[in-house]
């Protein structure tokens, strides 16, 4: 019988189960179904929101069609709550089970697979910022030489703005992607608005959400707890291909670039890109304020102990005052 985990002694079981799969529990997913038998679960899935993960099924167990039973009753779930998208990650062994229910791969790792199923796809997402760089730059992708960036900026420092001039004055146009995911401490609004902020001066500079493909739960979920086990690593090289192999086409990108790095999961991070997009990506060397790296974290460090004014001198000039209020709101300071 399948059914929902709502007792801490049963998401405690599943945890138990997961980690004999070599996987991690679920941190705060909408939901969780199970099976159990004799009071032993014998297959789980979860989800959060459109994010279907964590599948896993009793290996004495397989040719029942439970991963088969549990993943259908969990779509049908997200169906009729109207969730129009679905987006899996899951180990190659369950992929032919997502491909008998219509999903169709992404990208795919000797660890790791993703699919989708529904609307709004890659590709509808793809379209959709093709026709708003077409829209900006006057002229059809591939006809513009576009370089690309993607950023947190959380917040946008002048550490952001440097990388972000140095690449536009190398392109027609530069493609500045924020990340969606709200795992942070600004919002996706308040990052979005202060990069737009930032780089209104510059007229060659494209201000675009990352979508759910780029530096998200969906590919790269350790990026936001800032760490990397080699499980973690499989997702980082699928996020990594996914831009290369569908972004860059696509877009017709010809360079992302990137900062150095002082936390050793971003330095492994952005050692993953730069095998996988080769000459593709460059990587710039952080700019210093005093002989520090100017971070985010700094900025954030400096705005939660009151020294507003330390923390402004690190951003760009146009965002000061934004941020300013927002720092009031979150932390209490002025």
């Amino acid at each position: 019988m399948i059914r929902q985990a709502l007792l801490a002694e049963e998401r405690a079981a599943i945890a138990a189960f997961l980690a004999l799969a070599d996987l991690d529990a679920p941190r705060n997913p909408t939901e969780t179904l199970f099976a159990e038998e004799n009071g032993v679960v014998i297959a789980t899935v979860s989800r959060t929101g459109e994010l279907v993960s964590h599948l896993a099924v009793d290996p004495t167990r397989r040719g029942e069609n439970l991963a088969e039973a549990i993943t259908s009753e969990l779509i049908a779930r997200m169906n009729a709550e109207g969730i129009h998208r679905r987006l899996v990650y899951t180990k190659p062994e369950y992929v032919p089970i997502f491909m008998s229910l219509h999903f169709q791969t992404v990208a795919v790792s000797a660890k790791v697979v993703i699919l989708e199923s529904g609307y709004p796809l890659l590709a509808d997402e793809l379209a959709t910022i093709r026709t708003a760089i077409e829209r900006t730059t006057g002229r059809a992708v591939g006809e513009t030489d576009l370089g690309a960036i993607v950023v947190n900026c959380n917040p946008m420092t002048l550490g952001h703005l440097g990388l972000i001039e140095y690449a536009a004055a190398r392109h027609a146009f530069l493609l500045v992607f924020v990340l969606e995911e709200d795992r942070s401490a600004f919002t996706y609004q308040e990052r979005s608005a202060m990069v737009w902020l930032g780089c209104r001066v510059l007229g060659n500079v494209i201000v675009l959400p990352s979508t759910k493909y780029v530096v998200s739960d969906l590919t790269f979920p350790s990026y936001f707890l800032k760490t990397m086990d080699d499980r973690d690593e499989a997702h980082a090289r699928l996020d990594a291909v996914i831009f290369r192999d569908r972004f860059m086409p696509a877009l017709h990108i010809t360079k992302r670039y990137i900062g150095t790095e002082t936390d050793p999961m971003m330095i492994r991070y952005n050692a993953i890109l730069k095998e996988i997009l080769k000459t593709g990506i460059e990587e710039i060397v952080r700019y210093e304020a005093d002989g520090d790296p100017i971070s985010a974290s700094r900025v954030r460090k400096l705005l939660a102990t009151g020294e507003t004014e330390a923390a402004l001198a690190l951003v760009p000039p146009a965002n000061r005052s934004m941020l300013k209020a927002i720092a009031k709101s979150k932390y209490g300071k002025s």
